[in-house]
């Protein structure tokens, strides 16, 4: 056993196999969170696989070798725990819920759900036309075809530009032989990432791991070339007319920080300040005063190739004003902007962070997300810290080198008349 370090309650191991694992032992709570992470998602995937990645997670939920197809949700649930999954473009993770006796219990139903899945061809069958319609639903929904025509404006030759679900000629062409050569490159100890949150001894935690996923093989992960999106030289816009939709939708975007650098830091104030919650500027100035029904700000917490994003929900013909007058408010920032403010929004963004993890299954997110994603647990102990130490001229050179007079991709949804 190799302890990487302590901090607090929180341990961390390397397995001799390859994996990590990650245990916060927590007396605030009954509840226990176990997560399985894997570096994995729509982006490691080539254009023949796309789709794959999202597939297999349905895949596995299809039976293993100890349980029968929908044994593993009944032994979770009639614990009154919640078993579930999901897959982003970077990573894959596998979850329960559970309450302090049954971990045990539930780390078995991870370890089968993930190392020891049947992956029958039949089922592979069955599984391609539910996929295909879950597809197939999320056009029929304005807002996930808003995101998906957003990103392909934006991107032009990273995969993030490619949706997770994959498409429906990709979809139908999968065979058992694929789905387990890509399982087995990635479904693997070198590439697995595990967290355990809760009322529990991060000594007992590690040998129960030792006896389930400490027994698999951890072989070389296969190498995936994931081409970096080149520097956009102008602005891109694009307008789609949308029968569905009764206002306009804006979108507009700009290359950003990678999460877990130290300009992420900035960005992460930068959007408490103009776009999270009654008190940020766009709020104020737009939505109080009558401009737009709705607008936000965010990131999407890429370790490579982020964007930050301004949203807005609208009236059509007010698209030219708010367009100005969100720029006015973004130029002006640089003589407005207050120290107080800077140290309110530091607050806010501290705060909130600090509530979510309260409950335990968000926490064992957050730790996946620092190892899986952001690659360090660095960003999950030292957020804090990193937040405070941002000053107003780090907020200012975020804005001025990567949003003021920086190439953008927009795009507006409007009524089809």
């Amino acid at each position: 056993m190799v302890t990487l370090a302590t901090a607090g309650e929180l341990k961390t191991y390397k397995l001799p196999n390859g994996a990590k694992l990650v245990v916060n032992r927590r007396e605030d709570t009954e509840a226990v969170a176990l997560h399985v992470w894997f570096r994995v998602g729509s982006v490691y995937e080539d254009y023949h696989q796309k789709g794959m990645a999202h597939f297999l997670e349905h895949m596995l939920f299809n039976g293993s070798e100890k349980y029968p197809y929908g044994q593993m949700d009944y032994i979770v649930e009639s614990l009154g725990g919640n078993l579930n999954a999901g897959t982003s473009k970077e990573y894959t993770f596998y979850h329960v819920t559970i309450a302090r006796p049954y971990w045990r219990q539930a780390l078995e139903v991870l370890y089968q759900l993930t190392q020891k899945p049947l992956l029958l061809p039949e089922m592979v069958e069955k599984e391609k036309p539910i996929v295909i319609e879950e597809l197939r639903r999320g056009k029929d929904n304005p807002t996930t075809l808003l995101w998906e025509e957003f990103e392909k404006l934006f991107y032009k030759v990273s995969p993030y530009r490619d949706p997770i679900i994959g498409y429906e000629e990709t979809i139908q062409k999968f065979t058992r032989e694929e789905l387990l050569k890509f399982y087995h490159s990635f479904y693997q100890p070198k590439n697995m990432f595990l967290v355990v949150v809760g009322q529990v001894e991060p000594e007992e935690v590690y040998r129960e791991v030792m006896q389930t996923f400490g027994r698999e093989v951890g072989k070389s992960l296969p190498r995936v070339d994931i081409p970096p999106e080149p520097e956009a030289l102008e602005n891109r816009s694009k307008t789609i007319r949308d029968r569905r939709v009764e206002k306009a939708y804006w979108l507009i975007g700009w290359r950003a920080p990678a999460i877990g650098t130290k300009e992420y830091y900035a960005l992460a104030l930068l959007d408490q300040i103009l776009g999270s919650g009654r008190t940020s500027l766009f709020y104020r100035e737009l939505r109080e005063k009558g401009l737009v029904y709705g607008v936000s700000t965010g990131d999407l917490g890429r370790p490579r190739d982020n964007l930050f994003f301004i949203s807005a929900t609208l009236e059509e013909n007010r698209l030219k004003e708010v367009k100005e007058k969100t720029f006015q408010l973004l130029s002006s920032l640089k003589e407005t902007l207050t120290e107080e403010e800077l140290q309110k929004a530091k607050s806010r963004l501290i705060n909130s962070e600090a509530f979510s993890l309260e409950r335990v299954e968000r926490e064992a997110f957050y730790i996946g997300y620092s190892l899986a994603v952001v690659g360090t647990l660095d960003y999950y102990r030292y957020f804090e810290s990193n937040v405070k130490s941002v000053r107003r001229e780090d907020v200012l050179r975020v804005l001025d080198s990567y949003v003021l007079n920086r190439p953008y991709a927009e795009l507006f949804m409007v009524p089809e008349r």
